[in-house]
C-alpha cells in the first residue's frame, strides 16, 4: 500500500471517528434549546411548503437535517391551534416533539445523524486548507485535533445552524482567496457553491461582506498577475482590468447568493403555506427589540418590492432585533447585556490547554522554520513565508468576526465565537513548519501534545457540551464558569431520570427541579415538584420546599432568566419580605404543604395567584443565593449541567429564613 492511500486511509479514520462520537454522545442526550424549533421548521418547509418558524436561523441545516423525515414522516399537532396560526414557534415545536405521538429519540436521532456530515465536510475543509498551508504533516495533525475537539463533538451532531455558519464562512473566505489568485473553472465553482450555501446558513453570514473587501485589498497589494484559465489561459496584470473582472465575479456571486435564498424559500413570497388563509401570521421581534433606521427602511423596501421572499426578510428582522440585553453571566458577574470580554474568557475556558500549546509551537515554526533535507517520498513542505500569505483568509476571518461578536452584546454561548475553533485546528498544522530538521524532537512534542489533547477530550465523553478545561478547574466546575450554551442547553434530562432512578428509587425522597431547557421531563418520567425554570410553561402549583433533593439547572442556578435576574441583593430581600407580609405567610405555613394551601385560600384566587408566583421566583433566587454564599458543593453533578444538592430542614431554614448570605446593593444590571 503506498504512503498516499495509507495516510488517506488515516484522514478518513479520523473524520469517521469523529462522526461516530458525535453521534453516539449524542444519543445520550435530550434536546437542545433551539433543535426542536430547527426540526420543526426544515420539517414544516418541506411537507407544508410554510416559511414562518425560525426564520432568523437560516435554511440550509433545517432542510438538509429534516431530510430522513420525509420517509419517516412523523405527525404534525393540529394546524387548527393557536400556535400554529400565530407562529409561536417554540410551542408548536415542543408539540410535534411531546404531544403529538412522536418518539422524539428517533427524531433527533435522524436528525442529528444528517447535521453530523456537516460536521465532517468541515473536517475536510480544515484538511484540505491544512495541507495547502504546511503540508501533509501538518494537514494530519489539524485533522486530528478536530476529530477530538470537545466543542465540535457537542455541536458537531446538534441540528444547531453555528456549525453550518462556520463550515460555510470559512469555506467562502477560503474559496474566495483563491479565486482572486486564479479564476478556474474548480475555485469558480466551488466559490459559488460556498457562497451560495452560505446565504442560507445563517443571517450572520453578512459578514463575508467586510471579510470579502479586506481580502480584495490585501489580493491587490500583491503585484502578481491575477490568473484566468476559464476558455484559455490568460493573466490580469493592470489594476483596471482586474477591477472590471472583479465586479464581475462579485455580480456573478450576489445571482447566485440571490437565487439560492429563493430556492429554499420555494420561489415564492408569501412565508405561509396557503396563501388565501390569511389568518395565519408571521412572528414579529418581541417588545424592545424592534428594528430601527436603515434596516427597517430596507426590511420596508423588500416588502414593498417582494425582492426577497417574506420569510427572509422577516428573519432579518428577528436577527437584527435582538435585544442587547440579554442576560450573561461569566465567572461570578453578572450583566444585563454584553461583556466584552465574555468570549476571550470562553475561549480560554473552553479550550483544551494542549491546543494553545500546538499553537505555541507552531508559532516558533513560523518565526524558525525547519531547514533540513526533506526526506524521500515526503511531500513537498510550503516555505513559512508561502504559508503566512496564504493563511490571510484565516486571520481576516478571525479578526472580524471576533470584532463583530464580541460587539454584539449576545454573550449567551461559545457556539457564537465556534467559527475560531476550524482555524485554530488548521494553524496548529504549522508545527510541520519545523520540520524535517528538527524531526525527531518536534514530532515527539507534537505526538505527547496531540495525545494529551485526545485524552483530554476522551475524559468528558460523552458531555462534551460541558467541556470546561482543566486550568478553569475542570468540567465540575463549570457551573461557576459559564452557563446557557456553554455548558447547560437542556441536554441533560436521561442522564437525570438515570440519577433519580439509582439514587432515589421508587420516588422515596421529594424531588424539586428547575430546568433550563425546551424538553418534557414527564416524558422522561421525572417525577418532581417543578421549580420556576425557562422557558417557564409550567402551570401554577402550590407546594412547600422540604428536605429533600434539589435539581438546579446550571443555568437557573445563576439565575440567569429568572425575574429576579441575578445575585441576591438588597432590592429583592425586601421585595421577599414584603410578598411573605402581603400574604401573611410564616416559616411554619411556608414549611407545609397543607398549611401553605390554606393560608393561600384564604383569599380569592385571583389577588394570591400572582403575588404567590412572584414568591415562587424569589425563593428559589434565595436559595440559589444562599449555596452560592455559602459555596456548597453538588452531591453530584449530571452531566455537569444539572447540579443535585440533598437539601434538610436546617439547610432550608437557613437559605430562606436566616440572614441573606450572599447580599448585593442593588440588581446586577449594568
Amino acid at each position: 500500500m503506498s504512503p498516499r492511500i495509507r495516510y488517506a486511509l488515516l484522514i478518513a479514520l479520523l473524520l469517521a471517528g469523529y462522526y461516530y462520537m458525535a453521534v453516539s454522545a449524542s444519543r445520550t442526550k435530550s434536546t437542545t434549546f433551539d433543535e426542536v424549533v430547527h426540526v420543526t421548521a426544515g420539517y414544516n418547509a418541506w411537507r407544508l411548503h410554510d416559511h414562518r418558524f425560525d426564520p432568523g436561523n437560516g435554511d440550509f441545516l433545517k432542510r438538509w437535517a429534516t431530510l430522513p423525515l420525509l420517509f419517516s414522516q412523523p405527525n404534525f399537532p393540529p394546524l387548527d391551534s393557536e400556535n400554529w396560526r400565530t407562529a409561536e414557534f417554540y410551542r408548536f415545536s415542543r408539540d410535534l416533539f411531546f404531544h403529538a405521538g412522536n418518539d422524539p429519540d428517533s427524531i433527533l436521532l435522524q436528525t442529528r445523524s444528517m447535521a453530523a456530515l456537516i460536521g465532517v465536510a468541515l473536517g475536510v475543509l480544515v484538511f484540505a486548507c491544512s495541507r495547502r498551508l504546511f503540508g501533509t504533516a501538518g494537514a494530519l495533525v489539524s485533522v486530528t485535533v478536530f476529530a477530538f475537539c470537545p466543542n465540535m463533538l457537542a455541536n458537531g451532531a446538534l441540528v444547531s445552524t453555528d456549525i453550518t455558519l462556520t463550515t460555510m464562512l470559512l469555506a467562502s473566505t477560503w474559496c474566495l482567496w483563491r479565486l482572486l489568485h486564479a479564476v478556474t473553472w474548480t475555485n469558480l465553482l466551488l466559490s459559488l457553491l460556498a457562497f451560495s450555501l452560505l446565504v442560507i446558513s445563517k443571517m450572520t453570514a453578512v459578514l463575508i461582506v467586510p471579510i470579502a473587501v479586506i481580502l480584495i485589498v490585501a489580493r491587490f497589494f500583491n503585484r502578481e498577475p491575477w490568473l484566468w484559465s476559464l476558455r484559455k489561459k490568460t493573466s490580469l496584470a493592470t489594476r483596471g482590468r482586474q477591477s472590471v473582472a472583479l465586479l464581475a465575479l462579485l455580480l456573478l456571486h450576489c445571482l447566485v447568493g440571490w437565487g439560492a435564498i429563493w430556492t429554499v424559500f420555494d420561489f415564492k413570497y408569501l412565508a405561509r403555506g396557503n396563501p388565501a388563509d390569511v389568518t395565519l401570521t408571521l412572528p414579529r421581534p418581541p417588545p424592545g427589540s424592534e428594528v430601527h433606521g436603515v434596516v427597517s427602511q430596507l426590511a420596508d423596501f423588500c416588502y414593498r418590492t417582494h425582492v426577497l421572499p417574506e420569510g427572509f426578510v422577516n428573519g432579518m428582522e428577528q436577527l437584527l432585533g435582538t435585544s442587547k440585553r440579554r442576560p450573561s453571566f461569566m465567572n461570578g458577574h453578572w450583566k444585563a447585556g454584553g461583556q466584552i470580554w465574555f468570549f476571550p474568557y470562553a475561549i480560554w475556558v473552553k479550550t483544551p490547554p494542549a491546543l494553545f500549546c500546538l499553537l505555541a509551537l507552531g508559532a516558533a515554526g513560523w518565526a524558525w522554520p525547519g531547514k533540513g533535507k526533506i526526506p524521500v517520498n515526503a511531500p513537498a513542505r510550503p516555505s513559512a513565508r508561502d504559508a503566512l500569505y496564504h493563511a490571510i483568509p484565516l486571520f481576516v476571518l478571525v479578526a472580524v468576526y471576533a470584532f463583530v461578536v464580541m460587539r454584539q452584546g449576545l454573550n449567551i454561548g461559545i457556539r457564537h465565537m465556534l467559527v475560531v475553533y476550524p482555524v485554530f485546528h488548521i494553524l496548529a498544522g504549522s508545527v510541520a513548519l519545523s520540520f524535517p530538521s528538527r524531526q525527531r524532537a518536534m514530532g515527539i512534542a507534537v505526538a505527547l501534545l496531540v495525545g494529551w489533547f485526545a485524552i483530554d477530550s476522551l475524559a468528558v465523553r460523552p458531555h462534551y457540551l460541558a467541556y470546561i478545561s482543566s486550568v478553569a478547574g475542570g468540567p465540575s466546575q463549570g457551573y461557576r464558569r459559564l452557563a446557557d450554551s456553554s455548558l447547560d442547553w437542556g441536554q441533560d434530562l436521561p442522564g437525570l431520570k438515570h440519577w433519580l432512578a439509582t439514587h432515589n428509587p421508587d420516588d422515596r425522597e421529594p424531588v424539586f427541579f428547575s430546568y433550563f431547557g425546551i424538553g418534557d421531563p414527564d416524558y422522561y418520567g421525572i417525577t418532581s415538584n417543578r421549580l420556576p425554570g425557562f422557558p417557564d410553561w409550567r402551570k401554577l402549583e402550590v407546594f412547600a420546599l422540604t428536605p429533600g433533593y434539589y435539581a438546579i439547572s446550571a443555568t437557573m442556578f445563576q439565575n440567569l432568566y429568572t425575574m429576579p435576574f441575578g445575585p441576591w441583593n438588597r432590592v429583592y430581600e425586601n421585595e421577599y419580605q414584603a410578598t411573605l407580609r402581603n400574604l401573611g405567610l410564616s416559616e411554619n405555613s411556608m414549611g407545609d404543604n397543607a398549611a401553605l394551601e390554606d393560608s393561600l385560600r384564604r383569599f380569592p384566587e385571583p389577588i394570591w395567584q400572582d403575588p404567590y408566583g412572584k414568591l415562587e421566583k424569589l425563593r428559589l433566587n434565595r436559595l440559589c443565593g444562599w449555596l452560592r454564599a455559602t459555596h456548597r458543593v453538588p452531591e453530584d453533578n449530571v452531566g455537569y449541567s444539572i447540579l443535585i444538592w440533598k437539601l434538610d430542614a436546617h439547610d432550608l431554614h437557613d437559605a430562606l429564613w436566616g440572614p441573606p448570605l450572599e447580599l448585593y446593593d442593588k440588581p446586577q444590571l449594568n
